[in-house]
């Protein structure tokens, strides 16, 4: 998913993950803005990724539950998505994810995600 929105990770510290997404065409909706899945999956993955930054070696995750909030149309160059961990826990993580809008150096907050990550103590293993 990641390849095909041209999505890149910028940032990776304990707790805390940015990703960055180019505008593309090919991920716009009718209105010529960015299609909210794209938004939601960018938000999603760099929560997904700041929770697994302080997971144990070996571990995984997969996201239990998330509400996104769209605050504005996704209009800029390039869309960079903060996630954060909020409260860590052995076998649950809520984290905080933020996507900004980049245009012209300037940066507007679009969506707002609140999200609970469950901890994969099986890697590659789902019920």
């Amino acid at each position: 998913m990641m390849t095909t929105l041209g999505a890149e990770i910028l940032v990776v510290r304990p707790g805390h993950v940015e990703i960055a997404m180019p505008f593309a065409p090919h991920i716009l909706q009718q209105h010529g803005f960015v299609h909210a899945a794209a938004l939601t999956a960018i938000v999603d993955t760099a929560c997904g990724f700041a929770a697994m930054s302080m997971m144990p070696k070996g571990a995984g995750v997969l996201t239990t539950e998330f509400k996104m909030n769209l605050m504005s149309p996704g209009k800029g160059e390039r869309f960079v998505a903060v996630g954060r961990v909020i409260k860590p826990g052995r076998q649950l993580m809520v984290t905080l994810g933020e996507c900004f809008a980049e245009e012209a150096g300037k940066r507007k907050l679009i969506t707002l995600m609140t999200a609970t990550m469950m901890v994969m103590n099986t890697p590659g293993i789902v019920d």
